[in-house]
């Protein structure tokens, strides 16, 4: 065993040994926009090893770190730009279309690549999720970071229970917001939960509040989306009350202020109906999480009964019905995916994440297992807070691995050693992957089979 996981490690090594460009070396480039709308880019060093990256998010990454590590090395990058109205008429079904035209371009203008990577995170996680499922035809692998799991359904759930479970919580009678959130009630709508944050934030008992609203909402711990704490909190109760704050706060501002990303195309695409808060707390809560809680309670003169008291406080506050055209477009297949990958596919995400939580993946995982796919399939974990904070030796150690699966046809080791190991041997920022195990369940897990209002 000792030995197979050497010959991995050196294989992964060996994929992302690749000699850099000499200084100077030409770069041929090639942009415009799709008739779709999409910008895209194309560059390719003349010393292209056959590999093409290709990403959603090349517009915005292509004068970055990132990029220029690839040209360096010898790959090609490609991808597009978000659609111009992509806040407003976010389609999924677009942006796959987009990445196939531009790789079409790719083999038409240049040369057919060795292989073809579809890389991406967040939005682009997703889309490199749906290639994998949706166009084996087009690419050879796909690596995706902080991807939404199986879709806009589960996000839009997610970014319903954390603000509805904090006002039960915390101000149950008021008028605050929480879906739909239309844009011409921003910024009020957020600028108005702000101050019930910050004045529960000043009792013990709102703190204590705020904590289980993140654990039943399926919140990290350690978690952000703006200027994320770069050192986990210490152990005492006061320092991880902190961070849940964060967590809380960043979350609450993401899932009231975007949340249009998925309402917009066609109405209200998230429910609470029959949902019980309770049994989500009893069977989803992590269970640190719900050490602290219980301390944050008893520090606060609550109490056990008091947590029992306030999770039937949440069950007994009035409910929200999606609508039946904003359900029904999310179950699109494409904008819902349902695990049945037909490619390699290298699936991580950062358990700090504040805005696509990492329970997100423990629910694409489910999807995966049912459709036995999971020769295809190898999860990571980051062990970072924020949002897509994926360092180039985090994101080259994720590309490396999937180089090797291509290269050899099966999966050498892609536990943390090895992939930080491999990384490290970049000499970047040293990468954080961490082995990690879900275990509770996604509450919010959607899956082409699962119930729904309409």
């Amino acid at each position: 065993m000792k030995y197979a996981k050497q010959l991995g490690l050196g294989l992964l090594l060996m994929s992302l040994s690749v000699p850099a460009t000499a200084v100077g070396a030409e770069i041929k480039r090639l942009e415009g926009t799709l008739s779709s709308g999409f910008p895209y880019m194309i560059a390719v060093p003349s010393d292209w090893n056959g590999i093409v990256i290709n990403d959603l998010d090349a517009i915005a990454n292509q004068n970055g770190k990132f990029a220029a590590y690839l040209l360096d090395h010898g790959y090609a990058y490609s991808g597009t730009g978000r659609h111009p109205e992509r806040m407003t008429r976010h389609d999924p079904l677009t942006e796959l279309d987009a990445q196939v035209a531009v790789l079409k371009m790719v083999r038409e203008r240049f040369a057919t690549p060795k292989y073809a990577i579809q890389y991406g995170c967040s939005g682009g996680g997703f889309v490199s999720l749906a290639m994998a499922e949706k166009h084996a035809d087009v690419i050879d692998g796909a690596v995706a970071f902080n991807a939404r799991g199986t879709g806009g359904m589960a996000v839009a759930n997610m970014w319903l229970d954390l603000p509805f479970t904090l006002k039960a919580l915390l101000a149950p009678a008021s008028d605050l917001l929480m879906a739909p959130v239309p844009n011409d009630a921003l910024p009020a709508a957020y600028e108005a939960w702000k101050l019930v944050l910050e004045r529960a934030q000043q009792t013990a008992q709102g703190r204590a509040r705020i904590a289980l609203a993140v654990a039943v909402s399926q919140w990290p711990t350690w978690g952000a989306i703006k200027d994320p704490p770069m050192k986990r909190p210490a152990g005492d109760l006061a320092s991880l009350q902190s961070a849940m704050i964060k967590s809380a706060s960043d979350g609450l501002a993401n899932a009231i202020t975007r949340r249009q990303l998925y309402d917009n195309p066609s109405g209200l695409a998230s429910w609470n109906t029959d949902v019980d808060y309770a049994k989500f707390y009893e069977l989803g809560a992590d269970p640190e999480q719900k050490i602290i809680v219980s301390k944050l309670y008893e520090e606060a003169g609550l109490g056990g009964e008091g947590i029992a008291h306030d999770l039937a406080g949440i069950n007994q506050q009035p409910r929200i019905a999606g609508t039946p055209s904003g359900v029904h477009y999310w179950l699109e297949p494409g904008r819902l995916l349902d695990g049945n990958i037909k490619v390699p596919l290298f699936h991580a995400h950062g358990l700090g994440d504040a805005l696509l939580p990492p329970h997100l993946l423990a629910g694409y995982l489910t999807a995966v297992e049912a459709r036995n796919k999971t020769e295809l399939y190898r999860r990571a974990f980051v062990d970072a807070a924020g949002h897509c904070e994926t360092s180039v030796s985090e994101a080259m150690a994720a590309i490396g691995a999937m180089v090797d699966r291509l290269r050899t046809g099966k999966w050498g080791p892609s536990d943390a050693a090895v992939l930080n190991h491999a990384g490290a041997a970049l000499g970047l920022t040293g990468p954080r992957f961490v082995d990690y195990g879900f275990s509770t369940p996604f509450n919010r897990a959607f899956y082409p089979n699962s119930m729904h209002p309409f």
